[in-house]
């Protein structure tokens, strides 16, 4: 689980516009590859600030990746029919502790994994493309030569006007059918109580995070 947080944080979108089917590709590409070159940039700018304060990096962070993400809708496709059902307070917690969960791992992750590469392949010819879902592919190869294929899922959100991450498959693995199904399981597991669940769910997060700041260096 840990690699799947960190690499759903890595292909996050950002601003486009709507063209067809061909542009739409190009354009998803761009916006996932310059998103990555930034988010790496905001990393090794603040490396050395990481033990020394904390705070601030996270900041810098989610400064960057903040405004990229749409986590109402990441928290729908996560909690499914369970969204509805939910309070708004539910949601806004379960949101939040989704959008913390997955900074601090992919932050602890690349101060961990500092040599990894990020690939970000060209556009694929003859694939159907849409504003609701366009598809960007991408390789992370670790150093010590393993590659993990992602194919990153991206939407263009039309009232702010740009291109953001909707799911990701990494390795042949949706992440966002796999979170699904975890808290489907935690759901069914306190009997359909949605707030037991979510909290379990963020003790589940929490734990991750934990073990991830365990195994950074410095721990």
């Amino acid at each position: 689980m840990r690699w799947l947080l960190v690499l759903l944080s890595l292909t996050l979108g950002s601003a486009g516009h709507a063209a067809d089917s061909g542009d739409l590709a190009e354009q998803a590409h761009e916006v996932v590859k310059r998103t990555t070159e930034k988010v790496m940039a905001s990393i090794n700018k603040n490396r050395s600030i990481y033990e020394s304060d904390k705070a601030r990096f996270f900041w810098e962070l989610e400064d960057v990746l903040g405004p990229m993400v749409d986590f109402q809708r990441l928290t729908r496709r996560i909690m499914g029919n369970y969204y509805r059902e939910a309070t708004l307070e539910q949601r806004k917690r379960f949101a939040s502790a989704f959008k913390r969960s997955l900074l601090s791992s992919y932050a602890t992750g690349l101060i961990e994994f500092d040599d990894y590469e990020v690939r970000v392949l060209p556009p694929k010819t003859g694939v159907e493309n849409t504003l609701r879902n366009t598809l960007v592919d991408l390789e992370v190869v670790t150093p010590s030569g393993k590659v993990f294929p992602i194919t990153q899922s991206m939407y263009f959100h039309h009232r702010d006007r740009r291109w953001m991450a909707q799911n990701v498959i990494v390795n042949g693995i949706n992440v966002g059918k796999l979170f699904g199904e975890q808290f489907e399981q935690m759901v069914q597991d306190n009997d359909s109580n949605i707030g037991a669940a979510i909290e379990d769910w963020i003790e589940a997060l929490q734990e991750q995070g934990r073990k991830l700041r365990k195994k950074a260096p410095g721990a």
